[in-house]
């Protein structure tokens, strides 16, 4: 299993950033520590949820590099802001299981349509040779007719195919990487 795909949840209150808060001076700003820093798919789950329930004693409120960061009266914290936190966190953490199977299918499905497709390409350019060779037997047909050659080095259609996915798998890999970063960047300027 792969970190992007652990559930996150809350593992710690950071004592050392808690301070006095801008929205009253009898709040702090308290620190919640997740167990990973969320993605930007995640915090819109959280966020989701939130505005989908009214709770009287909310505050200001934001996540940040790991944490759950928001300003209230201590009181209030384990009575009413851990249960509200924890009812987002637990549903951001199904919507976002739901959307990794989602992609983790998807993505299966675009491998196999790929393969599909190159397995046509292969069995219509076999059909195409075969053609051209019976053509150039056949009497009375011209001398100009080219006849198609082996696949090269004695290369099979499988070795074809295992050449093509090798080289999708890697653009694939990159367009990843370069997306995740994207969203990494995204997420930082939007703090």
């Amino acid at each position: 299993m792969t970190a992007d795909s652990e559930d996150i949840a809350i593992v710690d209150l950071d004592l050392p950033r808690t301070t006095w808060s801008r929205v009253h001076s009898s709040m702090r700003t308290l620190y919640l520590k997740l167990s990973r820093e969320p993605d930007t798919r995640w915090i819109r789950f959280f966020h989701e949820e939130r505005e989908s329930r009214v709770v009287i004693k909310r505050h200001g409120l934001w996540i940040e590099e790991g944490y759950i960061v928001f300003d209230c009266l201590l009181d209030d914290v384990e009575t009413h802001h851990l249960l509200d936190f924890r009812s987002s966190v637990e549903f951001a953490n199904d919507k976002y299981r739901e959307l990794m199977q989602a992609q983790r299918e998807e993505g299966e499905q675009n491998r196999q349509d790929a393969l599909d497709e190159k397995k046509e390409l292969v069995h219509l350019r076999a059909r195409i040779r075969e053609e051209a060779e019976t053509d150039s037997s056949a009497p009375g047909q011209g001398a100009n007719v080219e006849v198609a050659l082996p696949l090269p080095n004695g290369a099979s259609a499988d070795d074809e195919f295992a050449d093509f996915n090798a080289r999708r798998d890697e653009w694939r890999a990159r367009f990843r990487a370069a997306l995740a970063s994207a969203n990494k960047e995204s997420a930082r300027g939007d703090d």
